[in-house]
């Protein structure tokens, strides 16, 4: 497999990195070319990004990319850079630097990384029903002891991380913000048998 060339799906992508080398090559600097991007915004959520391959002055074409921080654990820490790079390749996508394929490698496997998520969201829905359940009523009832026993003792470390890290707009979350607010107390946590538990992730 040539360098810069990923496969996915039976499908070949190329890299931005290889991308941009060839746009570089063909588009040199020194004949007025470049590459910018700009921040339009982020906040705790999501970062959008735009990116523009310009001659001199003149722009030739652009592209934007949206991440949001939550998407994958790449993107809790670098969620600008991967929207940064997502953008450079669309921008180049525009001046047919892409063939006919406008998704970069980078947001290809994104896009597969939350497939991949919501699968093990759909797994732990259905195989953890029970606990989820048991948490919610113990939450309205005050029975926090109850619930914190269910959810520490009752689920695993992967069906911890796929319920809780579930995308906040999704039909399958299965706790609502309240209800999350509630587990993340120290009340929660500490109410099974008394056992100190890390707020961060709550596994």
């Amino acid at each position: 497999m040539k360098e810069g060339i990923v496969k996915i799906h039976g499908r070949e992508y190329k890299t931005v990195a290889l991308r941009v080398s060839e746009f570089r090559a063909e588009y040199p600097i020194e004949k007025g070319w470049s590459i910018s991007t700009e921040l339009l915004y982020q906040d705790e959520a999501k970062v959008i990004v735009k990116a523009i391959v310009a001659h001199g002055n003149e722009p030739r074409g652009s592209g934007h990319a949206e991440e949001y921080r939550d998407a994958s654990k790449i993107n809790r820490t670098s969620a600008l850079e991967v929207a940064e790079t997502s953008a450079i390749g669309r921008a180049l996508a525009a001046i047919g630097l892409a063939g006919t394929e406008y998704a970069s490698a980078n947001e290809v496997l994104t896009a597969i990384a939350a497939q991949d998520k919501i699968a093990a969201l759909k797994d732990a829905v259905v195989t953890y029903a029970p606990e989820i359940a048991l948490i919610k009523e113990s939450i309205e009832c005050g029975d926090l002891a109850t619930g914190s026993h269910a959810w520490f003792d009752g689920i695993d470390i992967d069906g911890k991380d796929a319920l809780w890290h579930a995308p906040s707009k999704s039909e399958l979350a299965p706790f609502t913000t309240d209800e999350r607010e509630v587990m993340k107390t120290t009340e929660f946590r500490e109410s099974n048998n008394g056992e100190h538990r890390e707020r961060g992730e709550l596994g």
